[in-house]
């Protein structure tokens, strides 16, 4: 039986009273790929919709903005803020030379909150139907859809103990983790079944001109 999370007495605050929320890096127009680039950019295509960071095909590329860049930190929550997708994933190592795209907002726990916020408990707040119901109510445009940075402070958390935010940030990372392992084994599965049908195709190709049909 899975384990069952005892209900806590949690406020609600905004989180913007949690978070400080950054623009991702003003790269001019697109980010273009350069393997000699200084520094790798995170987009939305490498946020899962489990929530998960997929940091094997960052794109390499040159800063072209102005600004200094924010290099991502363990416990940075990233927010996809353009797009059908307004999902957040928890950095959870340091990532020196890595920062995001514009079409990314950059949380980060206020020093106040050291210790009593967990990054990954966050995350998961923001990507569960409540929240989410709130994004779809209060996007706006019709084609490229985008969340505002006030709409996104705005945003209601429920903050139990600190206790509580740890046993569900474990289930949290347990539960991207199993979803991960059964979608390899369903591709693994999918490919076997496509290896048996071309060889079934081929064997009777070959059988077809042997008999001379």
């Amino acid at each position: 039986m899975p384990k069952k999370v005892k209900a806590h007495t949690a406020r609600q605050v905004a989180l913007s009273e949690l978070v400080t929320i950054q623009a991702g890096y003003p790269f001019r127009g697109a980010i273009k790929g350069n393997p000699e680039g200084s520094a790798k950019a995170v987009q939305p295509k490498d946020i899962s919709d489990l929530g998960e960071l997929l940091t094997s095909n960052l794109i390499t590329t040159n800063l072209t903005g102005k600004r200094k860049a924010d290099w991502l930190q363990q416990g940075d929550i990233l927010f996809i803020n353009k797009g059908l997708r307004h999902l957040a994933c928890c950095v959870t190592r340091d990532m020196p030379d890595t920062t995001l795209a514009p079409s990314l907002f950059l949380l980060r726990v206020t020093p106040e909150y050291q210790g009593t916020i967990n990054p990954e408990f966050l995350t998961w707040q923001i990507n569960q139907p409540p929240v989410q119901r709130y994004f779809k109510n209060s996007a706006e445009g019709s084609h490229q859809i985008s969340i505002r940075k006030p709409v996104l402070a705005a945003a209601q958390i429920a903050l139990p103990n600190i206790e509580t935010q740890n046993t569900i940030a474990k289930l949290y990372a347990a539960s991207i983790r199993e979803n991960a392992l059964l979608q390899k084994l369903i591709v693994n599965r999918q490919q076997q079944l496509n290896a048996i049908a071309h060889d079934l195709i081929s064997q009777t190709s070959d059988t077809l001109i042997q008999s001379g049909h």
